[in-house]
């Protein structure tokens, strides 16, 4: 399971390229895919494209729409309750796959190539991540002011916050000292 939870982390990386957390009232965040270069260097970094391969401005578009759906289409996403699958559908829509059966395995593939056939790939290790039922310890920060993703490697699953260090002690200690106000 370990390394199908370290291709999940892949997955909150890739969704952390819109990193949400606030560093000032109304910030709405930093955006770390800014050109088509930015989104090269993500996608070749965890090698979902080969060094020759080109991504252009169209493909930096369709890699911000599946990432928004990816990260509304979140089961525990206590900020974005927004049709988070049926605009994950809308971005694999625009791919084209091909399907190989075999006696041991299935393959799928990306018929399309260059920066688009990097983001298929992404794609591909999103479904079959689905498929092997670990979407779910896929979390969003419950921190109003975080939202960052993350992988729940807890035992039980129920993961809320990044870090219980920062965001879980700072929601545990409003709190309490909610609770000593009003009692």
């Amino acid at each position: 399971m370990g390394t199908e939870l370290e291709q999940l982390e892949i997955i909150a990386d890739f969704i952390n390229t819109h990193d949400r957390r606030m560093r000032y009232e109304g910030d709405s965040g930093v955006e770390l895919l800014t050109d088509a270069d930015g989104l090269r260097s993500w996608l070749l970094r965890y090698n979902f494209i080969h060094d020759r391969d080109n991504v252009s401005d169209e493909d930096l578009v369709l890699a911000r729409e599946l990432r928004s759906s990816l990260r509304a289409a979140i089961n525990h996403n206590p900020h974005d309750h927004h049709d988070g699958f049926q605009s994950m559908n809308r971005a694999a829509g625009q791919f084209r796959f091909f399907y190989r059966f075999g006696e041991a395995t299935d393959v799928i593939e990306s018929v399309d190539v260059q920066g688009k056939g990097g983001i298929a790939r992404l794609l591909i290790l999103v479904f079959r991540l689905r498929e092997n039922h670990l979407w779910d310890r896929l979390r969003v920060c419950m921190a109003a002011d975080c939202q960052w993703v993350f992988v729940d490697r807890s035992r039980p699953g129920t993961g809320k916050w990044c870090s219980m260090k920062a965001c879980g002690n700072r929601a545990k200690n409003k709190t309490y000292r909610e609770r000593a106000k009003s009692g």
